[in-house]
């Protein structure tokens, strides 16, 4: 036999064994377990009930026999050493009851046997049950199924609980994919747009019906920096999320820190109609200076956007559990379905789109990894009064701790 054939039979072989195994599910092996166990109990039950009608059946038979017959000759059942005891007609109904209750352990321990087997393959199948559908519901979510739920288990076990985790799996991946088809299609829209204009100026002035002028260039240079704007935030925030952003941790006053943003919010916040209040006190934080303004440039910009004319707060204290940012508006607040969506990649209290040109739509995402990357944790809120609120917690930083994420 050549070694080609030698590998093609082993391949044969496996293949083989590998289908009987198919076969041999948990339920079966199960089945064949308690079946196995049940026999063996059968079988020493038995055992141990002839041998204890043996034992007295000996005792009456050397009880019975005569004086003269020697103790070896007595030792053990009667019908070992002399026969003729045994088949003596005064020991007719000794014999008789010997064969009954021998026929009758059989009998019961086939039937023992088989009730058991049967018990055996009942529970097992409601045992494996719950399993059987969870297999079936992973092959449907695999086929590409969706909305996929599996009924719940009324027991109250570790089945139900597998259950209840597979549906919420289930849903969550769902989620994912509606969100993951969602961002595609809005980064599409966010970029199609300043490439249409852009294609339509350029085509423009190749058919000589815009002037090639500086307003012109103007334009298509606005354009430009849209598009490098959204690339740089969709880098930002994938590199934030997979924690390779790099942060230079710098110990910060944080009074001018904030004033330096308030400075540079006069122009847009007095266009707006807004007053900005910066409320903090005198002291000291570790963190990353030029990732953090960003994150608060980011929460100005949106309370500018979204608030009604009015007063923005912006608030910095310290506390034993940390350092703590805060911006505050006057404006109608946030839906309460939007709490929760806010930090989302181009979500918009507002569905419609005819804005999106006033930004991006990941100012608040990625303020929310840029805090995550700072053991941080950033939530939105509105306030009694009105408005918005918007509160970033910072973890206390050590001079031990290492430089960078």
């Amino acid at each position: 036999m050549t070694e080609q054939e030698w590998e093609t039979r082993k391949e044969a072989w496996r293949k083989h064994w590998d289908e009987r195994r198919k076969h041999w599910g948990l339920r079966r092996r199960l089945t064949v377990m308690f079946a196995a166990v049940a026999l063996a109990a059968v079988i020493l039950t038995t055992w141990m009930t002839l041998g204890a009608v043996f034992n007295l059946q000996r005792e009456l038979f050397q009880a019975n026999s005569s004086t003269t017959e020697t103790t070896s000759e007595r030792d053990g059942p009667p019908w070992s050493h002399n026969t003729s005891y045994w088949n003596s007609p005064e020991f007719e109904a000794g014999r008789r009851a010997f064969g009954q209750v021998t026929r009758t352990a059989f009998i019961a321990s086939l039937i023992a046997f088989f009730l058991a087997s049967g018990a055996a393959g009942f529970v097992t199948r409601l045992l494996t049950r719950p399993l059987q559908n969870l297999t079936d519901g992973v092959k449907r979510f695999a086929a590409g199924e969706r909305g996929l739920q599996l009924e719940v288990p009324r027991s109250r076990d570790e089945f139900q609980t597998l259950t209840e985790a597979f549906n919420g799996l289930v849903s969550g991946l769902e989620r994912q994919e509606t969100w993951r088809r969602n961002m595609v299609a809005d980064i599409a829209h966010d970029l199609r747009t300043p490439l249409s204009v852009m294609r339509s100026e350029i085509e423009g002035m190749q058919d000589g019906i815009v002037k090639l002028d500086n307003a012109g260039l103007e334009r298509l240079h606005g354009e430009v920096m849209m598009l490098s704007r959204l690339v740089d935030d969709l880098r930002t925030l994938s590199l934030a999320e997979s924690g390779g952003l790099p942060l230079k941790l710098q110990s910060v006053e944080v009074p001018p820190f904030l004033q330096r943003l308030c400075d540079s919010f006069k122009t847009k916040a007095s266009d707006a109609g807004v007053d900005i209040k910066l409320e903090t006190k005198p002291f000291t934080a570790k963190f990353d200076p030029e990732a953090m303004m960003r994150v608060l440039s980011n929460l100005l910009e949106n309370a500018l956007r979204y608030a009604s004319p009015g007063v923005v707060h912006l608030t910095a204290l310290q506390e034993n559990s940390g350092m703590i940012f805060q911006v505050r508006d006057s404006g109608p607040g946030l839906p309460k379905e939007a709490l929760e969506q806010v930090f989302e990649r181009f979500y918009r209290a507002d569905s419609s789109r005819t804005n999106r040109r006033e930004g991006s739509g990941l100012g608040l995402a990625i303020a929310k990894a840029i805090v995550g990357a700072h053991g941080g944790t950033i939530k939105a809120a509105n306030q009694p009064q009105g408005g918005a609120v918007f509160t970033i917690l910072l973890p206390l930083i050590n001079d031990e701790m290492v430089v960078g994420h």
